[in-house]
């Protein structure tokens, strides 16, 4: 499974795929998990099973959902991006797959 986040400029959000890779790999899953630019979602989206959205694209929301409809689309919220706890966020994942 791929899974990519994306914020404005992808900087913080590398920290969060960074540790969310980490929380996968130590549960034994070998996802793929990648950081990105907003502006590189058209490039990235077809090849990704998840499209997290960081919380400050949550503009974004409405219109990635519209226009992926046979992805899974996720918006971290503040508390959970500044976290940068990836155990959490792949908790998030996993429950929006369930």
């Amino acid at each position: 499974m791929k899974v990519s986040l994306f914020c404005n400029a992808g900087m913080s959000t590398s920290l969060v795929a960074s540790k969310l890779k980490k929380a996968y790999l130590e549960r034994g899953i070998m996802n793929e998990v990648e950081a990105f630019d907003f502006s590189a979602l058209q490039e990235e989206a077809e090849e990704s099973d998840v499209i997290i959205l960081g919380p400050q694209i949550a503009w974004a929301l409405d219109d990635v959902t519209k226009d992926y409809p046979e992805k899974k689309v996720i918006q971290l919220t503040l508390a959970e991006f500044g976290s940068m706890d990836g155990e959490k966020i792949l908790e998030r994942v996993e429950k929006e797959f369930n």
